[in-house]
């Protein structure tokens, strides 16, 4: 099972027992973390329901006509927190799936090679996403590409353990770096500023180093 198919599983009904649901549940620590999230805010919604009545105060049919409300507007705000997030969840999850599969396209220049790309060209690419680069990068492959909709620039990225690919996100904004496995791959979505970048390669050591080397030379100019 894919972490998406889980997590829109268990994002639907956080009370799932299904053999193959409850397998990945316990394979991958992530999609675990997610089911607490989703169990925690299932007994959020049910605890705000359950509004106990004063032990004394007003009477008792003020208080039968205002716990209903106080009841109702609690649940509202936690729904609310909870859509929210599982929005913020799905729409990240859709992204990783589209920017692994946009790699994966193009896993034929993802390999480990000496070639390098003079850096003119680089700063070229970058610039049609409003970004430049800092410092030197050891880039053996650069290309003007586009993930929903919008120009994203792709960068093949060589690192002592191997080739990353390095997708810049200009309309991505993420509050946090997000770490995940889809077909096959390794990579991270690392926020910066009001932009991101993902980095996908086949090796957990070759993604960190990207990430590290990607974060300190990339900037954007808006």
């Amino acid at each position: 099972m894919e972490h998406v198919e889980f997590r829109r599983l268990f994002g639907a009904n956080p009370k799932r027992t299904e053999p193959e649901v409850l397998e990945h549940r316990a394979s991958c620590p992530e999609c675990a973390k997610y089911a607490a999230d989703m169990q925690r805010i299932d007994q959020l919604v049910l605890g705000a329901l359950d509004v106990p009545l004063p032990a004394a105060g007003p009477k008792p049919w003020e208080v039968e006509r205002r716990i209903p409300w106080l009841a109702i507007a609690a649940s509202v705000l936690v729904v609310i927190a909870a859509g929210a997030t599982m929005w913020v969840g799905q729409r990240r999850d859709a992204l990783i799936v589209e920017v692994v599969k946009h790699a994966d396209r193009e896993r034929d220049v993802l390999i480990v090679s000496d070639k390098r790309v003079d850096e003119e060209k680089v700063q070229r690419t970058m610039a049609k996403a409003g970004a430049h680069m800092a410092g030197s990068l050891p880039f053996s492959i650069a290309r003007t590409c586009k993930i929903r909709g919008i120009v994203a620039p792709h960068f093949v990225m060589q690192t002592p353990d191997g080739a990353v690919a390095i997708l810049l996100l200009s309309k991505e904004r993420l509050l946090t770096a997000h770490s995940f496995e889809e077909l096959g791959y390794q990579g991270q979505i690392v926020p910066m500023g009001s932009h991101s970048i993902a980095v996908i390669g086949t090796s957990k050591a070759a993604v960190e180093e990207g990430r590290q080397l990607a974060s300190h030379s990339i900037e954007w100019v808006n």
